[in-house]
Parts: structure tokens; C-alpha cells; sequence
């Protein structure tokens, strides 16, 4: 039964490192491009530990044969996942507000963000935790719900840099070297 949920926790867990930005605001003003900088800074380390933590639970909800293993497994990648969230929700707060117009508000835009896709890792953690093991089958659905859920809270919380509303950021964080890929 471990098998049938890698392709949904597989699913979940790209959606969280998926390419969109999230991150928060801080009280100090900075230069709009050293605050960009500093945003995809913090939140790469941040995607490369939820793309680690995925990689790890879909190889072990392969040999998972038990509720229990699952559980477990699932349980350790949702509190990681909370956690990582958490630190980069705390650099992206470091990095303090864009001085730019509406700085305050886009810096608080991140910070919603971030603590979004954090709570909704701990209450996906919380909820699976408190799952019954048996019967099997209910098990599962119920982690699937679970699962489903943490995907609506996800994309709820997450935000898109190219849509913000000060070009001159959209322009920043286009330009700033720690955001470019590849």
C-alpha cells in the first residue's frame, strides 16, 4: 500500500519545491536588488532540502509495506519539510523590506508565504500523526485526503514573483545573480 502513495507524495512534495518564490519581510530597508539577492538566497537551500526530503521519502515509500512505515516515513519528510520552511522564513525576514514603493507590503506578502507553506506542512504532519493504522485501506485514504489537503494549503500560500506588483522587483529579482538558474 506504500507503493500507491509515492506518486501522490511525489506530486505534494514538487508542488513544494516547485519554481515560485515565497518568503517574508523583515523591518530594515534595503536596496531592492540586494533584497532579491537575499530572497533567492535563502530560499535555495530551502528548495534543495525539500527536493532531498523528496527524493528520500518517495525511495523509502517504495519498500514502506506497513501503515506504520509509511507513518513514519511520511511523518519525518512533513516535519523536515516544516522545519526547512521555518529557516527560510527566518533568512528571508533578515533580509528586511525592498525599498521600493509598496516595499513594506510585498515584504509582508513573503512573509505570509513562507509561514503559509510552513503551517501547512505541520498540519499535514499534525494530522497524519493522528491517523488511526488500521484498517489499512482507511489508512491510506485518509493520508491521501491529508496529502490532498497540504496541496490546497501549498498553492494557496504560494507566491509568484513575476506577479508582484513593483516592476522594478519583478526587474530585481530577474537580475540579481543568487535568482537566475542553471
Amino acid at each position: 500500500m506504500g507503493r500507491a502513495l509515492a506518486p501522490v507524495l511525489a506530486l505534494v512534495l514538487a508542488a513544494g519545491a516547485a519554481g515560485t518564490l515565497t518568503g517574508c519581510g523583515g523591518t530594515n530597508t534595503v536596496d531592492g536588488l540586494a533584497w532579491a539577492g537575499s530572497v533567492c538566497a535563502a530560499l535555495t537551500p530551502w528548495r534543495s532540502q525539500i527536493n532531498g526530503l523528496n527524493a528520500q521519502a518517495a525511495q523509502q515509500m517504495q519498500s514502506a509495506t506497513t501503515p506504520s512505515q509509511t507513518r513514519e516515513n511520511l511523518l519525518r519528510l512533513l516535519a523536515g519539510a516544516r522545519t526547512a520552511s521555518e529557516q527560510a522564513r527566518a533568512k528571508v525576514t533578515a533580509a528586511g523590506v525592498p525599498d521600493v514603493e509598496g516595499g513594506a507590503a510585498i515584504a509582508d506578502q513573503f512573509v505570509a508565504s513562507l509561514a503559509g507553506v510552513r503551517d501547512a506542512y505541520g498540519a499535514a504532519h499534525d494530522a497524519i500523526g493522528e491517523l488511526p493504522l488500521g484498517p489499512a485501506s482507511a489508512f491510506y485514504d485518509s493520508v491521501s485526503a491529508a496529502i490532498g489537503t497540504l496541496n490546497k494549503e501549498y498553492a494557496l500560500a504560494s507566491l509568484d514573483t513575476s506577479k508582484l506588483d513593483s516592476a522594478e522587483l519583478r526587474k530585481d529579482f530577474d537580475e540579481a545573480p543568487a535568482c537566475k538558474t542553471g
